[in-house]
């Protein structure tokens, strides 16, 4: 039987690897909260591991091990000194030791490596902890597989829930079932609720469960039940913490902040860790053009992307005879602008495309022309100059024989 292969210590790459170590420091009696520089996110960039109370270490490769200590524990020491100085010039002093610790420790995060150890020369790239968004397939996907998780403990959800000002769902909520559905029971579903309802308009969806989702929320599965987990910062959320019988109108503190809830370099809500870093090429070229989703979080980045694939369905429905005007639309009266709008964009840009294609064959055919009448020419003078090569040839030859019979005479 053939062991399975170890997969190698030093592996910058492996994205996989990199959220496995990152994992470690999720503990709280074990690791805190560290500046942006020495966070848990930079450690392990640099192929270090939690492997004990402010304690790092590299398992597998070099064996070394850091501890990591910014705060001073001795209460007397401190009493001491704010007798002996004033308050500000106490909080002064340790505000610049502060800086210069977190300075030897960022220095260390690279240097406590062996000299040898290649973790010393590379870290990972800073896109690694980018979450992948590109494919609309999969991350739909996934994102359903998030809302089915929260909407099998839906009784532990707080009904009351803190979103951000930009986060709307009233203009694509009547056809987030469908979108959430895997497409072989999709119709199934609504067939049984219009038949339930009367009503043809799609099932209705759990907001709560949607909101979580959309913010890299999940069920975790294990037997406490009411618990969230995000898989992107591991951050561990209670539910139960949260009380399910507040109104609407609570503050925002005694309600659950799908993004406070998280780590602050969580890409779910951080733009920096989820966009891509400037290339060589970008900074040479400042003033190039960028992406769209440069400096947005990945909340945003998905919610664009529901936005979009809801429009593609209201068009898909759109365009099939049998449908009727409740099933494009639901209870939206918007459905027909937007679908319009957005149908109107790809009838114009299925034309620009039809014309490009016809540029592109007319020149293909321009430059068959000109190859042709090149390879004429080609042709053409190449006999010419043979022709004018036995002439000489031929001129040569005679005048050798006259000069033979003139030396013989």
């Amino acid at each position: 039987m053939d062991e399975e292969r170890k997969p190698p210590n030093f592996a910058p790459w492996n994205r996989a690897q990199f959220l496995e170590r990152l994992k470690s420091f999720r503990h709280v009696d074990k690791w805190m909260g560290n500046p942006e520089k020495i966070n848990e996110v930079q450690w392990a960039k640099r192929g270090w591991t939690c492997v004990g109370k402010e304690r790092v270490g590299y398992m597998g490769g070099c064996g070394k091990e850091v501890v990591i200590k910014l705060v001073d524990d001795d209460g007397e020491a401190r009493e001491r000194e704010a007798n002996e100085a004033s308050e500000s010039e106490d909080q002064s002093w340790r505000e610049d030791a502060q800086e210069q610790l977190v300075e030897k420790y960022a220095q260390m995060i690279t240097t406590e490596h062996d000299g040898g150890c290649l973790w010393r020369r590379r870290g990972c790239d800073d896109t690694i902890y980018r979450l992948p968004l590109a494919h609309r397939a999969t991350t739909l996907e996934n994102l359903r597989l998030r809302y089915e998780s929260l909407t099998a403990i839906s009784s532990h959800l707080p009904s009351s829930l803190s979103t951000p000002l930009a986060f709307t769902l009233t203009p694509v909520s009547n056809d987030l079932f469908l979108l959430l559905t895997p497409p072989s029971t999709a119709s199934t579903s609504t067939s049984a609720a219009i038949s339930q309802t009367g009503s043809s308009s799609a099932p209705s969806i759990n907001r709560e469960a949607f909101a979580l989702a959309l913010f890299g929320w999940q069920a975790e599965p294990s037997q406490i039940l009411g618990l969230a987990t995000c898989h992107a910062c591991f951050r561990r959320l209670g539910l139960w913490l949260f009380e399910s019988t507040l109104p609407p109108s609570s503050p925002p503190m005694t309600r659950l902040d799908v993004v406070a809830e998280h780590r602050d370099y969580c890409p779910w809500i951080n733009p920096d860790s989820q966009s891509l870093t400037l290339t060589a090429h970008d900074q040479h070229q400042p003033n190039s053009p960028r992406s769209s989703t440069s400096d947005m979080a990945s909340w945003e980045i998905l919610l664009r992307v529901v936005n979009t694939s809801v429009q593609l369905l209201r068009l898909e429905n759109a365009a099939r005879p049998s449908s009727s005007p409740t099933e494009v639309n639901g209870a939206d009266g918007d459905g027909d602008s937007e679908a319009g709008a957005v149908l109107d964009e790809v009838v114009n840009n299925k034309a620009r495309d039809a014309k490009v294609r016809e540029r592109w064959v007319k020149l293909k055919k321009l430059r068959q022309v000109f190859h042709v009448e090149r390879g004429k020419e080609r042709r053409v003078a190449k006999e010419n100059f043979f022709k004018i090569s036995n002439r000489f040839i031929a001129r040569h030859q005679s005048c050798s024989k006259i000069a033979q019979l003139l030396f013989e005479l």
